[in-house]
């Protein structure tokens, strides 16, 4: 079984770096914005969708249609690194290394009979468990997770900012568990204001309605605001989820 790894972009076609960080990777882009991610990328394959696909929400309920089984990064990942260190050493996993994590991730995904599998989100070594490296629930990021096919998934059109909290929602709901092996993260640039992207739809207003959309669905004992939410918006959230 082989998983595909894609990379929604939208207006970025100049500034994509994530198809140097990991092997045999898959652009994926609006029609008309085909020959622009071409002429920067003759080495990447491109799959397009119709223009009428609009928002990443969107985008990626019609990856996981398209492809099946199918792992998503975004397109400003520098490297996938591992999360266990010592002071000093090199983190940095080889791009064929990381195609070669995700699919042995995603086959042990498959044989737990889950189908939502990611990695950590938090690149601290202090932050790793190493008597807990594989975790079976939680919050999976936007920017690299994986849906494999046969899932009960979709993506939320009215979700505009907040899909991975959607889906990491859903999926408890759902299939009552996940597969993420902590061990290693995606590092990416910050990209909350940037041009082209998701930040060509994000803002305030946008999180605060996605926040309040989140509660009305999967009520607020499950999604919260962060107490300390540091920096970043007001409506950094939390969740606790059960499964």
């Amino acid at each position: 079984m082989e998983v595909k790894v894609v990379i929604p972009s939208h207006k970025r076609w100049e500034r994509v770096l994530t198809h140097k960080a990991v092997a045999n990777t898959i652009l994926c882009v609006e029609e008309s914005q085909k020959e622009l991610y071409q002429e920067h990328h003759p080495n990447t394959e491109i799959v397009t969708h119709p223009d009428s696909v609009k928002g990443l929400a969107l985008k990626r309920d019609w990856i996981i249609k398209h492809f099946g089984s199918v792992f998503m990064l975004d397109d400003d990942i520098k490297a996938m690194r591992r999360v266990y260190s010592e002071k000093g050493e090199k983190t940095n996993v080889e791009p064929e290394t990381a195609y070669e994590i995700i699919q042995t991730t995603a086959q042990a995904c498959r044989e737990a009979g889950f189908y939502l599998f990611g990695f950590s989100n938090a690149p601290s070594p202090i932050a790793f468990d190493p008597f807990n490296p594989i975790q079976l629930k939680g919050y999976f990021t936007g920017c690299a997770h994986g849906v494999l096919s046969g899932s009960k998934l979709w993506y939320n059109p009215d979700i505009i900012c907040n899909e991975d909290y959607w889906i990491s929602c859903l999926n408890a709901y759902y299939h009552r568990g996940a597969y993420k092996d902590s061990r290693f993260y995606f590092a990416q640039q910050d990209t909350f204001v940037n041009r082209g992207g998701l930040a060509e739809f994000r803002n305030i207003d946008a999180e605060k309605k996605d926040f309040e959309y989140l509660q009305r669905v999967f009520g607020k004992e499950i999604v919260t605001l962060r107490k300390s939410p540091g920096k970043g918006h007001e409506y950094q959230k939390s969740l606790k989820l059960p499964f």
